[in-house]
């Protein structure tokens, strides 16, 4: 287990390299030679050296003081300036709230001054709290207005340090393009003006944003830059924050003594400046490189150094994070009770500062501890609380800080997956189902990188049981704040605090115990766990909806594989002995030989072993209720496997069972099915000749013209609507056209890339590549689509680096809530003549009215397998036959050219099957 990845150093990378001139935000006063604005200058001077020192609670002291005497003497300009410096301070301590409080009273003495320059820089710095509180829209907003005074007052300087803070405000909205942007025009005006500091910031955010994009090596030049010119310029406070970003990304590269040559660099420079933070920085970062090179001794000494320094500075912050990292150190080492010791310590500090997200990943942290020590029952009450902390911060956010969600290491997936693994060791069913839905939304999230609030959950609600012991746990986190204060001052009631955190401790063990214990008796006999009814509200919706089916929810984890298995009166789980490895070899020869389109043998025998792992063991449910429809909820890289071609040794299972999948019931809608043939009507889009770097496609123009009756003399399709072809079908065209029909069909190449949603595109009729991200900007266009069927895609197959969620996240776009309700896509790109022929047989079966689009699709493929038209088939599904057939006595493999699974398996079901 990576416990480095519960609170490792590595997302702490830290942005905030300034240049020094405009570090504290002063606003020069008037000298006077009167004795107490001597003074009071000389306190506002001391304030800045010690606020670039990184003493921040001493500048805080100085300028308390120096506002005292500023307010005494009526020098509003004096007021200000300090007002502005106290807010600084604040925000460098975490608490921007405060800052901006301390912002905002300066800004109404500015106002009333008349000083432009100065309310310039307050905007700016008002601008930068907002963007720390993830308020972006505010932060974009104020540094917008500075722009434009520091333009209108010809501040160069001041306009390169705005620029760069707009960069920064759109990075952490994932707006790359713009946050780039943004950062070479900063870049361009200290070049213009000649100012070495400010380019140096410029090019240190360039290199943090393309480490944060993964473009390391172009990361790494920046840097490398920055480094050039902060090293002429003697800034060793912009080259201690310059080789921090080397080491980090060096780290991420696996070059981790490389790393530790840029840590100790930074140390050094940190010492020699007396930089006690930056010092405790560049010891974080050796500590987590030495946990990652499993030196776990060496990596403690290191968290140890930080930690005292983070106390001594008073950063409670870091401190924390260091606790974390210390804690999971431990954890690595199988010292388990001082890793829950430091990870306690670390989440009460997490509370107490208000740091949400890193009180989730702490709780993350102590319930990995807990499994470990086979404390299953308490490990998943510690889960819960971490996934409702940190979903709870997405239904707070206007946007989510991209340095959080790209560069934690443990991510809320991870604790939906342990947390789903547990429950169904434990037998916890219907938790479990609950679970595996919310992990399904989760990967589609992390996979195209959207936040809607329609994306958002609660977590998952603590069980009669649980509550209790979380309640107590809370309780005691809360008195141990007050523990920690006191503990800080030796107060006077120290003694009577500990006794009580002894009795409160006890008092929850006591809980625990009796928790662990009654769960334990009775977890096989309680309904909570066994009874279908608390599976999820939507997963009953659909099993309703479709009559006879069982929800299939493969779940795959590093050593087996679970089963877990829905039907309206009964649930079920089996685990598998098969290993994630094992198990994605096996997928990955299948997609081969199915793409191969011969081997039959070789096929049938692999297929086969995965009908063993995944649907044998259900057979006896399968039976006992009646199924005759399989809805598959897939994970990983069970979303590469055509489920419709795996052999039992006798039969495919198309033969057997309707096959369909969903993205996870949540996301499913089944309030409608398609209209018949006389009102739905279908938007044809093909490619038929070669375009650069993409074969033609010549028999889709007879796949259209057979779906589509375009009205007029053309008699031939079965649903009426408009085809655009070749260089009529154009971006604008799809645009202006989609809104107006009930099915998008589209015939043309395509490709889904694993873990790149820019990267997969639909190739349209020009050659020209429409970005799949593209078709969230038509979200208003799509709202009348039903179905949306994609006939010669392409994906990995299970090759290396894909788990299938690019397949689950592009269907995503289109299945959206008020879009399409049914995908059809192709797992591989399929003959052209094949898909031709298959595509007009399932038009022709949908239009008979008397199928769902599930049953459609298999019919079709079965007309293929079996060599049989239309008729025949709608003949079948009518007697309800579902015999297996071979073809005059021959065996099945030599009864027709297209009877193979590589022309018939690829299309998939995605979505509402009715």
């Amino acid at each position: 287990m990576n416990w480095a990845s519960g609170s490792g150093t590595n997302y702490r990378r830290d942005y905030r390299l300034i240049a020094l001139d405009t570090a504290s935000g002063q606003i020069t006063p008037t000298l006077s030679e009167s004795a107490s604005e001597q003074t009071a200058n000389r306190l506002s001077l001391q304030g800045s050296q010690q606020y670039r020192s990184g003493q921040y609670h001493e500048a805080l002291r100085s300028w308390e003081t120096a506002l005292a005497l500023f307010r005494e003497l009526g020098d509003n300009a004096g007021v200000a300036s300090t007002l502005g410096s106290i807010g600084n301070v604040y925000v460098s301590l975490g608490d921007y709230e405060e800052a901006l409080n301390y912002y905002n009273q300066s800004l109404s003495i500015i106002h009333e001054i008349g000083n432009r320059a100065a309310e310039a820089t307050l905007l700016y710095s008002m601008g930068n709290a907002h963007r720390a509180l993830k308020q972006y829209e505010d932060a974009i907003d104020l540094h917008q207005q500075a722009l434009a005074i520091e333009r209108e007052i010809g501040n160069r300087a001041g306009e390169s340090d705005v620029l760069l803070a707009l960069g920064w405000s759109y990075s952490f909205r994932a707006q790359y393009y713009l946050a780039i942007n943004f950062f070479y025009k900063a870049m361009q005006v200290a070049q213009e003006i000649g100012n070495p500091s400010r380019k140096t910031s410029a090019l240190y955010a360039l290199g943090w944003i393309h480490d944060d994009l993964g473009q390391r090596q172009k990361a790494i030049g920046y840097y490398q830059e920055a480094l050039f010119i902060a090293r002429e310029n003697e800034n060793q406070y912009q080259e201690a924050f310059i080789l921090n970003g080397l080491a980090w990304v060096h780290s991420a590269l696996g070059e981790y003594h490389r790393s530790i040559d840029f840590f100790y660099e930074q140390l050094a420079i940190s010492q020699e400046i007396s930089n006690r933070r930056q010092e405790a920085n560049a010891l974080n970062g050796l500590g987590f490189v030495h946990t990652k090179l499993s030196q776990y001794r060496q990596a403690i000494q290191f968290s140890e150094q930080a930690l005292f320094i983070h106390r001594e500075v008073n950063d409670l912050r870091e401190e924390a994070y260091a606790l974390g990292d210390l804690g999971n150190t431990y954890a690595s080492l199988g010292e388990y009770q001082k890793a829950i010791d430091y990870l306690m310590d670390c989440l009460l500090i997490q509370r107490k500062i208000g740091n949400r997200w890193g009180e989730g990943i702490t709780l993350s942290s102590i319930a990995k501890v807990l499994s470990a020590q086979r404390q299953t029952e308490l490990a998943i009450v510690f889960l819960k609380a971490s996934v409702e902390v940190r979903e709870a911060i997405r239904s707070d956010i206007r946007g989510l800080n991209s340095e959080l969600q790209r560069s934690f290491v443990g991510t809320i997936a991870d604790d939906y997956r342990l947390l789903s693994d547990l429950l169904l060791e434990q037998g916890r069913i219907p938790e479990a189902q609950q679970v595996l839905e919310l992990l399904k939304i989760e990967e589609l999230r992390e996979f195209s990188n959207n936040t809607r609030a329609a994306w958002t959950s609660d977590g998952i609600a603590y069980t009669t049981l649980e509550q209790p012991v979380a309640d107590v746990h809370g309780d005691l986190i809360a008195f141990g704040q007050t523990l920690y204060e006191c503990e800080q001052t030796n107060c006077d009631q120290l003694n009577g605090l500990l006794e009580q955190h002894e009795q409160l401790t006890a008092q929850y063990d006591q809980q625990v115990t009796a928790f662990q214990s009654t769960v334990r008796d009775n977890r096989y006999d309680d309904s909570l766990f066994q009874n279908p009814d608390n599976l999820s509200g939507d997963a009953q919706k659909l099993l309703e909806a479709n009559p006879d089916s069982v929800l299939i929810y493969p779940f795959v984890t590093d050593d087996k594989l679970w089963l877990l298995y829905a039907t309206v009166g009964s649930v079920g789980s089996i685990e598998i002995e098969v290993s994630q490895g094992d198990l994605s070899k096996t997928v990955q020869r299948f997609g081969e030989l199915l793409q191969s389109g011969d081997h039959l043998a070789e096929l049938q025998a692999t297929s086969q072993q995965l009908h063993q792992w995944l649907i044998e063991p259900l057979e006896g449910a399968l039976q006992q209720n009646g199924v005759d429809h399989l809805i598959f909820v897939n994970d990983r890289v069970t979303r590469y496997i055509p489920m419709a071609a795996l052999f039992d040794g006798q039969s495919y299972l198309i033969e057997r069972y309707t096959v369909s999948t969903v993205l996870s019931p949540a996301l499913t809608d089944t309030t409608e099915s398609l209209e018949t043939a006389d009102t739905a009507n279908v938007l044809g889009l093909g490619l038929t000749q070669a375009v650069t770097g993409f074969d033609p496609l010549p028999a889709v123009e007879q796949e259209l013209d057979s779906i589509v009756r375009s009205g007029g003399a053309d008699t031939t399709g079965v649903y009426p609507g408009q085809v655009y072809l070749n260089e009529a079908f154009t971006l604008d065209q799809f645009k202006s056209s989609v809104a107006d029909y009930r099915v998008l069909h589209v015939a043309t190449h395509a490709a889904f890339v694993p873990g790149q949603p820019e990267a997969s595109y639909i190739v349209l009729g020009n050659g020209d590549r429409m970005q799949i991200t593209d078709i969230e900007t038509m979200e208003r266009r799509l709202r009348n689509l039903h179905l949306v069927v994609l006939s010669a895609c392409q994906t990995a197959l299970g090759g290396e680096g894909g788990d299938g969620t690019e397949i689950a996240g592009i269907s995503a776009y289109f299945l959206e809530a008020g879009r399409a309700e049914t995908v059809i896509a192709s797992l591989w790109s399929v003959s052209d003549d094949s898909t031709s022929l298959l595509m007009q047989r399932f038009y022709e079966l949908l239009a008979s009215g008397e199928l769902t689009k599930a049953e459609a699709l298999r019919q079709a493929q079965l007309s293929l397998l079996y060599d049989q038209d239309t008729e025949a088939r709608l003949t079948a599904a009518r007697n309800a036959s579902l015999t297996v057939q071979t073809l005059d006595g021959q065996p099945r493999s030599e009864a027709t050219d297209l009877a193979h699974p590589y022309h018939w398996a690829p299309f998939i079901l995605i979505g509402n099957g009715l």
